[in-house]
């Protein structure tokens, strides 16, 4: 039984740490064209 509390915590950890690395690559994804596009108005100006 304690083997399989482990395994369950350790899983849920990898969900939460996989989620949440997909999160913020999604975010810098998602600011990319927003700070290319900032760079662009910057240099036309």
């Amino acid at each position: 039984m304690v083997n399989i509390t482990i395994t369950e915590r350790v899983r849920k950890l990898s969900w939460f740490v996989a989620l949440w690395m997909a999160g913020v690559g999604g975010a810098m994804l998602l600011a990319l064209p927003f700070k290319l596009l900032i760079k662009l108005g910057a240099s036309i100006h």
